[in-house]
């Protein structure tokens, strides 16, 4: 990552002068050859053009983004290189000579006529560049569209690592907007509920204090109803700052229990080894065959407790039978008993007659 860090460094000037150089030499043979090209073809050309254009600038800008967030200070001289570069683009040839155009610049320069030094390591490379440096003999020739490239596998690896870069800043502004909504809206839900206050106090004031305190005698409002109403309003709001109070100490003191445990979780996610998630993965698997066996258990219990249901249906049902011929008996008796009260008293009226006759 390093290397091709540095070679990005090198290349990015590169990259700018070769797509000057391509737009110069299309535009060249565009004119050379322009009554030649159909419209069909040249708008097929310039969409060309137009998408190469696209994919150097975005591969400029990948490689800028790169090279700024590792070491901003490689990016000294590609200003001036450019500038350079744009002013040549008025001739005709290829070949531009040396120059010397600040530090920077010969650390550029020096790179790309060694290309051995761009696959070294960044302590190297920097004590090479602080020897061009304190040389200041430099001296070579940039071919606009030539030099150290980038292959597909070190664009690929740039490409994701600053898709990667991209994502963690969107997932941070999400979480910061995230946060700004959430006090915006709180700041809102208290601004209504303020709004409903002052309302409902506006509405209490002018009941108490201007309709039902109005002295019509004296056609003004007593100080006495005033002050009362001043009383009773700061009692009210005295009552709702302590319960306010309240409720702000019992959330403080869940906020700091829970941060507690958070802080206890996060030393406890520190200790933990790879064998702590193997026991307790083996714990797991035990409690599991555990509730298993429960759960077997449970089923047959409720298998017992439907048989014992349903036996105790049948002997309820039974009892009822039972219960209903036990009242029948116990009618039968009364019946019978009735009718036996009923003979005897015939019977004593027989015998009353009978020793009636026989006197």
């Amino acid at each position: 990552m390093a290397r091709s860090i540095i070679r990005m460094s090198h290349t990015h000037s590169h990259y700018r002068a070769s797509l000057s150089q391509h737009s110069r030499s299309i535009s060249q043979f565009v004119s050379s050859d322009m009554d030649e090209l159909s419209d069909d073809e040249l708008l097929k050309m310039v969409n060309d053009i137009k998408r190469q254009i696209k994919i150097l600038s975005l591969e400029n800008e990948v490689i800028e983004k790169t090279i700024l967030r590792v070491d901003p200070g490689l990016m000294h001289g590609v200003a001036q290189a450019l500038e350079y570069a744009i002013k040549l683009q008025s001739t005709s040839s290829l070949n531009v000579g040396s120059f010397k155009s600040g530090t920077g610049s010969r650390v550029l320069m020096g790179s790309i006529t060694s290309p051995s030094r761009l696959f070294m390591s960044p302590s190297k490379a920097s004590t090479i560049f602080k020897r061009v440096e304190s040389s200041g003999k430099v001296t070579g020739t940039i071919i606009f569209g030539s030099g150290p490239r980038v292959n597909v596998m070190e664009r690929s690896e740039l490409v994701s690592n600053e898709m990667e870069i991209l994502i963690q800043n969107l997932e941070k502004s999400r979480l910061r907007a995230a946060r700004q909504h959430a006090l915006l809206k709180a700041q809102l839900e208290e601004i209504s509920i303020r709004m409903v206050d002052v309302e409902k106090a506006t509405e209490v004031f002018n009941q108490q204090v201007i309709i039902e305190g109005w002295d019509k005698i004296a056609q003004r409002i007593p100080a006495e109803i005033w002050v009362r109403y001043m009383a009773e309003w700061v009692k009210i709001c005295d009552s709702k700052i302590s319960k306010l109070r309240l409720r702000t100490s019992t959330m403080n003191s869940q906020y700091s229990k829970l941060k507690g445990q958070i802080k206890i979780k996060a030393e406890l996610s520190e200790n933990l080894r790879p064998v702590d998630f193997e026991q307790t993965k083996i714990e797991n698997y035990e409690l599991s065959l555990a509730i298993d066996h429960k759960l077997k258990q449970l089923v047959e219990l409720k298998k017992m407790t439907g048989d014992a249901n349903l036996n105790l249906a049948i002997h309820k049902k039974a009892l009822m039978d039972q219960n209903a011929y036990l009242d029948k008996v116990r009618k039968d008796i009364k019946t019978k008993e009735r009718l036996t009260i009923e003979l005897d008293s015939e019977r004593n009226k027989i015998d009353e007659q009978v020793c009636k006759f026989n006197v």
